[in-house]
Order: C-alpha cells, then sequence, then structure tokens
C-alpha cells in the first residue's frame, strides 16, 4: 500500500506518515524543506522498516506542483491513497490581512489539494479502490473572528471534497473530508487558548488511519473532531 503525504514534515503530517508507516504501509513525503524530508524518510525507513521516499513540492508554486505530481505519477503506476494535509493559518482581523495573504493561503490550503488530487487521480483509481482524505477543519463548519480567510479556505475545501467524491464514486475512488478542531501544533501558537485542551497529533493520526480502514460497504465521508473543552 502507497500514500502519498502532503506537507508531511508538520506536526500532523509527521504524526500521519509515523502512523500509517508503523503500520505497514509505504510512504511518499511531499513538502518544500528537503532537510526534514529525508530525516524523516530516514526516520520511517530505521523505525519501522517500510518503504519511504520523499519530493519537494512548493504549495506556492504552480510549476513546482506540477513537476512533483509528474514525478511521482512516473514512479508510481498505482496509488491506494492521497492525504492532503499542508496548510497554512493566517490569523488577524481582515482589514489587517493582505491580498498577498490570501493568495498564499487559498494556494496552499485549497489549490495544492485540488492538484495533487486531479494529477493523481488516474493512479489512484486503478484497481477501483483509491481514497483521498483532505485535512479540513471545524473552520469548514463555522466563521471565527481573525481567522476570515482561513475558514474560507477551510470551507472550499469541504465542498471541493463533496464535489470530487460525488464526481469520483463511479471510479471507486473515494475522497473524505475530515474537519478537527485544534490540534497541538506550532500553527497553533497564535491562538489565547488553554493548550492542555488541543487534540494530541498522535490520536489524529489514528482518527485518519480508522477512516482510512473502511474498505466495505460502509464509508464515512466527512467526520468533525473537536477538542476537550473544560468549564
Amino acid at each position: 500500500m502507497i500514500i502519498v503525504i502532503s506537507g508531511a514534515t508538520g506536526g500532523v503530517g509527521t504524526a500521519i506518515a509515523n502512523f500509517f508507516s508503523s503500520n505497514g504501509y509505504n510512504t511518499v513525503l511531499l513538502g518544500r524543506d528537503v532537510e526534514k524530508l529525508n530525516d524523516l524518510s530516514e526516520s520511517i525507513k530505521s523505525k519501522y522498516g517500510t518503504y519511504s521516499n520523499y519530493y519537494f513540492c512548493d504549495a506556492n508554486n504552480q510549476n513546482s506542483i506540477e513537476d512533483c505530481i509528474n514525478k511521482v505519477s512516473i514512479k508510481y503506476d498505482q496509488l491506494d491513497m492521497l492525504i492532503n494535509v499542508a496548510g497554512v493559518f493566517p490569523y488577524g482581523l481582515a482589514t489587517d490581512l493582505s491580498g498577498e495573504l490570501y493568495d498564499e493561503c487559498m494556494d496552499v490550503n485549497l489549490k495544492l489539494p485540488f492538484l495533487l488530487s486531479t494529477g493523481m487521480f488516474n493512479s489512484l483509481k486503478k484497481n477501483k479502490g483509491g481514497k483521498i482524505i483532505n485535512i479540513g477543519s471545524s473552520s469548514a463548519y463555522a466563521g471565527f473572528k481573525n481567522t476570515a480567510i482561513y475558514c474560507a479556505s477551510k470551507h472550499a475545501l469541504l465542498g471541493l471534497s463533496r464535489s470530487l467524491n460525488d464526481e469520483w464514486k463511479e471510479f471507486g475512488v473515494t475522497v473524505h473530508c475530515v474537519s478537527p478542531g485544534t490540534i497541538d501544533t506550532s500553527m497553533a501558537d497564535v491562538l489565547e487558548q488553554d493548550r492542555s485542551t488541543y487534540i494530541d497529533t498522535d490520536e489524529f493520526a489514528q482518527l485518519i488511519y480508522d477512516v482510512a480502514s473502511y474498505n466495505g460497504n460502509m464509508l464515512v465521508e466527512e467526520v468533525r473532531a473537536t477538542r476537550r473543552v473544560v468549564r
């Protein structure tokens, strides 16, 4: 089983890569920090004895994304799963955010999963069983102060997931969207919340693994996971 993971060197991506590798999956890691990608790949091979490879992919550069897709498609004729993890979190009042930040957020949070999904579709549909899992957010179902651009991108990702799932189900490719509350990663550093209530990355990785594990007549199309709030 070969899975492709974007944003593999972030907190969530690393946890997912490790969890799937520990369960015998082979991983293809995507990101823009080659040194971190190499370190993660070598760590996976050393700890779990599974196959792991990586490719540079700049989420803000369409040529880089397309080059990455071409390299993966040539190397791997068939893929079993694509997990779109990469994301950015522009934080601040809408009137203080720039058009450049908007473009960067949409490029990473929406355009990247769209291009990776469509670019790897042919490899995923072989044997009628490929899966795409998009990491959404609780912000896909609500709107919050200081997160206007981020919320917009996650609403759009949810809509993309629903549409692709309906479009590709006849080919056996299922598209899932998992939308968590705040996860305990560096991305959440700007928030003024009780960090002890955040979702643990390893626990979230297990949830993604569970969603991916259903291969019968039951499909989990969408999941909302909330953080524990102590009052």
